[in-house]
C-alpha cells in the first residue's frame, strides 16, 4: 500500500519532539461517524503495522477511539457488504499526532483511489503550522470525484472503489518511484489532476503536499463518512 510522503516525514519530526510536547491528558481520540444510508466496516491502521483492527459502525452511530497523543496511521471504511480485497481503494483519513512542532498533520488521501465520501474536522483546534483553510480546517470530499469506466471496481455490478492511476498501471511515472522518485520528475498526470480538479481538499498523488497537508493542535478528530 502506498504511503503518502507526509508520514514518512512526520515520523522523523515526531520522533525528534521532546516530551513538553505531549498533551496534558497523555492521549487523544479519533470519532467516526457513519452518516452513510447503509452500515460500514470501519478500519484502523496504526502505521508500521501490516493490518488493521476492524469494526462495524451502523448507519446513523458513531465510534469513539482513544489513542496515544504520538500517534500515526490511518482511518477507512467500506460497506459492511463489501468483500472485497484489502488492496482495493479506500478513501483514506491520515493522521500524525504531536508531530513537528508539537502540531498534528493530517489529510484526505486519493493517492490510491476511493470508495467513500469523507470529511475530518478537529476537536478544540488551536495553533498549527499552516496557513488559510489548512490550519484547523476541515478536509471534505462530500461527492466523489468521477471515475473511469475501466478504472472502476465493482462487485455483484454494484461500485466498491475507483482505482488510481497507480494502482491501476503500476508504472513509476504515476506511482512516484525510480527515475520519478521527486516532484521534479513526478509532476501531477491527467488523472491526479481529474481527482484534484472534483476535490480539491484530497491527495490526489504522492507530491500532491502543498495542497493537502492539514495541520492543528486538538484534542482529536472526528471522521465522518458520507458528510
Amino acid at each position: 500500500m502506498h504511503f503518502s510522503t507526509l508520514f514518512s516525514l512526520a515520523a522523523i519530526a515526531a520522533g525528534a519532539m521532546a516530551s513538553s510536547n505531549s498533551s496534558s491528558d497523555g492521549g487523544m481520540q479519533i470519532v467516526v461517524k457513519n452518516q452513510c444510508d447503509y452500515d460500514l466496516t470501519v478500519t484502523k491502521l496504526t502505521n508500521g503495522e501490516s493490518s488493521g483492527t476492524t469494526a462495524i459502525v451502523s448507519q446513523g452511530s458513531s465510534k469513539t477511539y482513544p489513542l496515544d497523543e504520538k500517534w500515526q496511521g490511518r482511518f477507512f471504511g467500506s460497506k459492511s457488504t463489501d468483500k472485497g480485497k484489502a488492496s482495493d481503494p479506500r478513501s483514506l483519513a491520515e493522521f500524525t499526532f504531536r508531530g513537528s512542532g508539537g502540531n498534528d498533520f493530517y489529510d484526505l488521501s486519493f493517492v490510491d483511489g476511493f470508495n467513500l465520501p469523507i470529511k475530518i474536522s478537529p476537536m478544540d483546534g488551536h495553533g498549527g503550522a499552516s496557513s488559510g483553510k489548512y490550519n484547523c480546517g476541515s478536509p471534505t470530499c462530500s461527492s466523489l470525484p468521477s471515475c473511469p469506466d475501466d478504472m472502476k471496481l465493482t462487485q455483484d455490478g454494484e461500485f466498491i472503489g475507483c482505482q488510481s492511476a497507480c494502482s491501476k498501471y503500476g508504472s513509476d511515472e504515476y506511482c512516484c518511484t525510480g527515475d520519478h522518485s521527486n516532484p521534479e520528475t513526478c509532476p501531477p498526470n491527467s488523472y491526479s489532476k481529474a481527482v484534484k480538479d472534483d476535490c480539491s481538499d484530497a491527495y490526489s498523488y504522492a507530491y500532491d503536499d502543498s495542497s493537502s497537508t492539514y495541520s492543528c493542535v486538538a484534542q482529536g478528530y472526528n471522521i465522518v463518512f458520507c458528510p
